[in-house]
């Protein structure tokens, strides 16, 4: 079986070192190190990496780790906080590695918010063009329309913005005006947005699962890493390849 090749500009611009353009410069000029030996392709085995420097700093092999978050309302989505704003990295423990959110729940909306090591993944999960689905339960006032579920089918404008189709499914249950929205954009405020288009205004928002990733019984507040035995098999299942997470130390 022949061993996959990775670009080693790419790994570069991953560790936050610089950009793709620059991280070629850097090693046609002899500034990058594989396992101690200058190296001057562009393209590397993955399997012969056994440590990276770039200028002689090293570049250490972070484990992709994922955790669940249930976000309550009243933080936001940011490490920084303005005015009398709470980020929602006051809920994370201080001895976590360093990580990043995926995706962005606003201040007023809750539930499922993904917390991990690998920028790569993040992307990945974020980009339109993998159509990796996120759920809601979302409850409005407002009267809702009968086809609701099929004005919003396809593509359709909503004050000049151009959406994907959301799918709608009115709840069966005793409690009125809740619905159940699937979407795979994930633009600004979407949701708040189309269905204040349609003249409801949305009371609660709640992502209960992002790809499959699932909140299920996780307390308000709460984080819950993803054991390692389960994580590939996820990853696995959206088409994500879990290649190396260098970082610099």
């Amino acid at each position: 079986m022949t061993n996959k090749l990775i670009r080693l500009s790419k790994l570069i611009s991953h560790a936050g070192i610089c950009s793709r353009k620059n991280a070629e410069f850097l090693i046609k000029n002899g500034d990058v190190k594989i396992n101690e030996n200058v190296f001057k392709e562009f393209f590397i085995e993955k399997s012969l990496i056994k440590s990276i420097k770039v200028k002689d700093k090293l570049l250490t092999n972070i484990k992709t780790r994922v955790w669940i978050l249930n976000k309550p309302v009243g933080y936001v989505s940011s490490n920084k906080e303005q005015f009398s704003q709470k980020s929602l990295f006051r809920l994370v423990p201080k001895d976590l590695p360093r990580v990043v959110s995926v995706g962005r729940l606003d201040i007023k909306s809750e539930g499922l918010l993904l917390l991990t090591t690998n920028p790569k993944l993040s992307s990945y999960l974020e980009d339109p063009s993998n159509k990796i689905e996120r759920r809601y339960i979302v409850k409005v006032s407002g009267k809702i329309p009968e086809n609701l579920d099929k004005l919003v089918e396809g593509q359709f404008l909503v004050d000049g913005i151009l959406y994907n189709e959301i799918k709608i499914k009115l709840s069966n249950s005793a409690e009125k005006n809740m619905m159940e929205v699937k979407l795979t954009e994930g633009k600004n405020r979407e949701i708040r947005k189309v269905l204040n288009y349609f003249n409801l205004k949305v009371q609660k928002l709640k992502r209960i699962s992002f790809g499959p990733f699932e909140l299920n019984d996780i307390e308000i507040g709460n984080l819950v890493e993803i054991e390692i035995k389960f994580l590939d098999k996820l990853l696995n299942s959206i088409g994500f390849t879990n290649e190396n997470n260098f970082r610099q130390i």
